[in-house]
């Protein structure tokens, strides 16, 4: 949390931070507020101003996420301690703070379909040029057909799908192929997709890619590939579970929304309003999902709460109804 009361000199905005650290602005933001990394001060206007001490921290924080640590472990820990562990590159200097484990620990499991998809991953050329986390692959495949005929076991953590041609029968093989290996993020490359294809993968969640990729954008999808946003301790839906489909159509919600309130409390005209907001808000999602790639996995986050949330006002809405004898059918 800010600390409008803190007594240390604060001297940076957090965009003056980001510079001199080369972290970018949105993740410091993620730093503080999910993993309480920094407590900058506030001023009247609410901005927040971070000291030299804060700055030391950001800039140890980026290189050790850069060499594979996981931020969750390491935010909270002092910047001596946090100069050490970069130093040793294996443990921490000695104190009270407990000993973060492994990076090796720390990897995602990683299945590919597509051979050469993982020779490029796993090239020398690729990994000197675009240095970061390394890719650990638990198994890969040439094709679809071969994954489907050569089961392999559960628990991934990343599936990355290359193909040629996207198609009806392709995305639906990508879908039980990740509910087979209980994938926590799926990732597609493709270089030609029917649009259908393309609308069932994104709403159930997989990240699209349209090939050709040079390796400086393949390197940022795969740091960008952050299958822990989805663990079911944030709360979040699980990627691969499908959105559920709307229940009632605009008449039916315009319909609920106009009944008069003299009659009835006004409830049903609430949770019809709201259903139609989240109705429209996962559309919206969608489409950005479509024309921002850059930002796919934010939006396909967002696409999928609202969706959720607008199934479990659907739930709402038909107890409402039951209970006040309100007919939820479409109008003929």
């Amino acid at each position: 949390m800010p600390n409008t009361l803190d007594p240390r000199p604060a001297l940076y905005r957090i965009g003056a931070v980001s510079k001199l650290s080369g972290v970018p602005v949105p993740t410091l933001r993620i730093w503080q507020t999910r993993y309480s990394a920094f407590s900058p001060a506030t001023t009247q206007g609410q901005h927040r101003l971070y000291d030299e001490e804060d700055l030391r921290k950001a800039t140890l924080l980026k290189s050790l996420t850069s060499q594979g640590h996981g931020i969750s472990l390491i935010a909270g820990l002092s910047t001596a301690q946090l100069q050490q562990l970069l130093q040793t590159g294996s443990q921490m200097a000695r104190g009270s703070a407990p000993a973060p484990r492994s990076p090796d620990s720390q990897r995602h499991r990683w299945v590919l379909v597509g051979h050469h998809l993982a020779e490029r991953l796993q090239s020398e050329h690729f990994r000197s040029t675009h240095p970061g986390p390394a890719v650990h692959i638990q198994a890969v495949w040439a094709d679809l057909n071969e994954a489907r005929q050569n089961p392999e076991a559960a628990d991934t953590d990343v599936l990355m799908v290359a193909v040629n041609n996207l198609s009806d029968s392709s995305a639906q093989q990508i879908l039980d192929l990740s509910a087979q290996l209980s994938a926590r993020q799926t990732v597609v490359l493709y270089g030609f997709g029917q649009m259908k294809a393309i609308d069932s993968l994104a709403r159930t969640g997989c990240l699209l890619h349209r090939e050709p990729l040079n390796d400086a954008a393949l390197a940022n999808i795969v740091r960008s590939t952050r299958p822990a946003l989805t663990d079911a301790s944030w709360g979040l839906p699980h990627l691969n579970d499908p959105v559920p489909p709307r229940q009632f159509s605009d008449a039916v919600l315009q319909r609920v929304a106009n009944i008069p309130s003299q009659v009835l409390c006004e409830c049903p005209r609430h949770v019809a309003e709201l259903i139609g907001q989240l109705g429209r808000f996962e559309d919206y999602s969608l489409d950005c999902l479509q024309q921002s790639p850059k930002d796919s996995e934010l939006h396909t986050q967002l696409h999928k709460m609202a969706g959720t949330a607008r199934a479990l006002l659907e739930k709402a809405l038909q107890m409402v109804a039951d209970h006040e004898g309100i007919s939820l059918q479409d109008p003929t």
